[in-house]
This record gives C-alpha cells, sequence and structure tokens, in this order.
C-alpha cells in the first residue's frame, strides 16, 4: 500500500518538527513500523481539525486514537508547537506535551501500562531511538498521561458545532 501521510503533513504548512517529520516519512515506507504505531493507537491523519468537526484554528491533527479522538499539534508562537489531544467525548483539547520525544514517550509508557512486554511498543521504541528521538525512560510518563496537563492557552470547549 502507499501512503503519503508525510505530504499531506507538510500540506498543512505547520513551523518544522524535524523529529516528526523523520517518524511519518519511516511509517511512509516501512509497513511494519506503520502497522506497528496502528496498534499503539496511533494511526496517522494529517488533517485540518475542522475536517473533524473540531473548531479550534490553532490545532492540527497529527493521528487519529482508533476511538474518536485526535492527537496533533497546538500552534501558537507564545506556546511553541505541543501535542494535544482532542478529546471528541469532551469537545475539548488536553495538553499532553511539549515535543514529539515526550509525546511519543509517553504513549509508549501508556501501550506499556495496559499490554506489558507489547512487541510492537518494543520495536516503535527501538524504530524511534534510530530515528534520533530522545526518548524518556520507559515508565517516566505514566499513568494519566492522557488526563494531560494544566495549560490555560489551551481553548475551552466546546469545539464543535
Amino acid at each position: 500500500m502507499d501512503r503519503h501521510y508525510l505530504a499531506d503533513y507538510d500540506a498543512l504548512g505547520l513551523p518544522p518538527d524535524e523529529a516528526l517529520r523523520r517518524v511519518i516519512a519511516r511509517a511512509d515506507a516501512d509497513s511494519q513500523f506503520y502497522d506497528d504505531l496502528e496498534r499503539l493507537m496511533f494511526e496517522l491523519a494529517p488533517m485540518p481539525a475542522e475536517h473533524l468537526d473540531c473548531h479550534a484554528p490553532k490545532f492540527f491533527v497529527v493521528a487519529m486514537d482508533g476511538g474518536g479522538s485526535a492527537y496533533g499539534r497546538y500552534v501558537d508562537l507564545k506556546v511553541g508547537l505541543p501535542w494535544v489531544m482532542w478529546d471528541h467525548e469532551e469537545d475539548a483539547l488536553v495538553y499532553l506535551a511539549d515535543d514529539t520525544a515526550a509525546f511519543l514517550s509517553g504513549l509508549l509508557d501508556l501501550r506499556c501500562h495496559h499490554k506489558p512486554n507489547d512487541p510492537s511498543a518494543r520495536r516503535v521504541r527501538e524504530v524511534l531511538t534510530e530515528l534520533g528521538l530522545k526518548l524518556g525512560a520507559p515508565g517516566s510518563s505514566m499513568p494519566g498521561f492522557l488526563a494531560g496537563k494544566p495549560a490555560a492557552w489551551l481553548p475551552a470547549g466546546p469545539l464543535s458545532h
């Protein structure tokens, strides 16, 4: 299957994040890595948030979680390019991490908390390390990763109409 997620991501015109670009490029070219990311509930789908009926103009989707919520970047010069999740049930954004390595570390920890010894998590960690991402030590961001952190800069919900 031909995947072109990097082109979709680049078309969003976001500020540079070379670590994320390397991850997406690898997923485009490496079927095992792509499948492993999906098993971690990180289904690449770069798009503007309004395609999900999320009206937060500074939020851009990078991937879906398999349950209707989305992970992505919040673009605001005052706060940088943090990772947030749009929780479709709460119709709100939740701040998760400052950068791609911290976000993916949290996602890996979450998976390993629920499925210890998951071979897909081990393979993803190996590939991310090979790609040069400085991941946190295993277990350093669990267990409430998806609960997020306080962020006064996020818009209040509801974010869809």
